[in-house]
């Protein structure tokens, strides 16, 4: 008997949520190993570099991917013209990167940066052959699959760079964590995903999907250089190893938000896209992903900005310690990215991908004008105007979910506000623990955590949230059923 479209979605759920949670942990993990072996230059010398692998890597994309999974059906055409397209992207950018790359390390005053760049951006091509294999999988709901491949090539890479890390190789063992990863999802979405590439080119394939696409290449593109002009200018403008600190509290927050949030997300927006016909229920669907991601979110990143300090210092060491008040502030600013991606993700499923480009073109400007004012306050200046930005912006990206699905920003937020209130509470209680606690280091640390979920979850099972009680009466009900279906 086939699944229905809510237990293939549970089922996604569950091995998404292994997929992010383990990958995400080990992947965390191994970034703890390493920022304890090496230095924050090591770590502020690669974070330059990504800032043009992440930007060329959306134009080798170039909004296929997300114009696939929207497909009820995906052609052989489809596919494979999108293969090819990625392949040749991939091999024209990297033809660029690698004749831009002394001109890199001249910008960045890095003179290893010409080789690093050389040698990473073969990952670019090896990528690009497994854009289309995965895209599929998401589009079919299968995240089994991508979770197996996933956890393959965090634990592969992340034993390969530590390996040389302990052995003295520097920044070149980041360098072989970042290639080993993309070498391995590739060879293993090859072997698992099946599809193979007939080679065949369909311009109304192409006209069809780019048609769609182009829009989020623009949107994705502005997105990309924003979201890395901070790095950019951190790393111009003042040391390798302050972009260390500002790159190793980005992978608190990011650690948090991918673990927690991305789950929901990569599952929802496949699932989503095919009630895109249904306006009520698809309201009905996001004001549930908006709840259920906030009633994680929230208190995680609230509680991890109270403790940034010994978490820091535990995890790390005191050598990380200048980037625990800009951990602080990104998990300000990070506590809107759940609610602005759900807004933008609403207009995607509709398929108005004019507006989404639209609202980016607003924010960026926003964005430019908090640069402009805040920069020459130096990189503390940079980083409060990064998180005043991120929240006019987010008022920018609800506007249209009240003019589509009748949801404004007022109705979200009185959605959300139980969530809100009892983890300002918990963060309350979190602060003046921790200054009365006894206990040092990581005893004092997993007593706070520990203390921070028990009564996170006791006040909304005491208040009877809509959160706590939909996760009571249907989530686990749902889940326990299949579980028991399957054995």
């Amino acid at each position: 008997m086939s699944q229905s479209l809510s237990e293939r979605s549970l089922a996604a759920v569950g091995w998404a949520v292994l997929d992010k949670f383990s990958g995400s942990v080990l992947s965390f993990a191994v970034t703890i190993l390493l920022a304890r072996l090496l230095s924050p230059e090591d770590f502020g010398v690669v974070a330059m570099v990504m800032v043009f692998f992440d930007f060329s890597a959306v134009f080798v994309e170039s909004g296929f991917s997300t114009a696939l999974i929207r497909e009820k059906t995906i052609s052989e055409a489809d596919k494979s013209t999108t293969f090819l397209f990625n392949l040749v992207a991939a091999v024209l950018l990297y033809g660029i990167l690698f004749g831009a790359a002394p001109y890199i390390a001249v910008f960045f005053h890095q003179p290893l940066l010409t080789t690093i760049v050389r040698v990473m951006g073969i990952s670019l091509i090896v990528n690009a052959l497994s854009i289309v294999q995965h895209s599929v999988l998401i589009q079919q709901i299968d995240f089994k699959t991508q979770t197996l491949v996933r956890l393959a090539g965090v634990a592969l890479s992340g034993s390969a760079a530590v390996s040389m890390a302990y052995l003295g190789w520097g920044v070149w063992s980041l360098v072989a964590r970042f290639m080993v990863l993309d070498l391995v999802t590739t060879v293993l979405y090859w072997i698992l995903g099946g599809w193979r590439p007939s080679g065949q080119f369909s311009r109304e394939s192409f006209r069809r999907l780019f048609g769609f696409g182009w829009r989020i290449l623009a949107a994705a593109v502005l997105d990309k250089f924003y979201f890395h002009i901070y790095k950019l200018l951190i790393g111009r403008f003042f040391s390798a190893a302050a972009l260390g600190y500002y790159s190793q509290a980005g992978n608190f927050t990011n650690m948090v938000i991918n673990t927690l949030f991305r789950t929901v997300q990569s599952v929802t927006y496949p699932v989503l896209a095919k009630l895109q016909d249904d306006r009520e229920k698809l309201k009905a669907g996001y004001r549930k992903m908006l709840q259920l991601s906030s009633f994680i979110i929230v208190p995680a990143l609230t509680v991890l900005a109270v403790l940034a300090e010994p978490v820091v210092v535990v995890l790390v060491g005191e050598k990380w310690l200048p980037c625990v008040p800009m951990l602080q502030l990104l998990c300000l600013s990070g506590l809107t990215i759940h609610f602005s991606t759900v807004n933008l993700n609403m207009l995607l499923v509709l398929g108005r991908s004019d507006l989404s480009l639209r609202l980016e073109v607003l924010k960026k400007v926003v964005i430019t004008l908090a640069i402009i004012a805040g920069i020459s306050f130096g990189i503390y200046g940079l980083i409060i105007g990064e998180v005043i930005a991120a929240y006019i912006n987010l008022l920018i990206n609800v506007w249209y979910s009240k003019q589509l699905l009748r949801y404004s920003f007022g109705e979200q937020l009185r959605d959300i506000a139980p969530t809100l209130l009892i983890s300002a509470l918990v963060g309350g209680l979190m602060f003046g623990l921790k200054n009365a606690s006894l206990a040092q280091g990581l005893t004092s640390l997993l007593f706070l955590t520990v203390a921070a979920g028990v009564a996170y979850l006791g006040l909304h099972l005491l208040a009877k949230t809509e959160e706590v009680q939909f996760i009571r009466h249907t989530l686990l009900p749902k889940a326990l059923k299949m579980v028991g279906r399957r054995s």
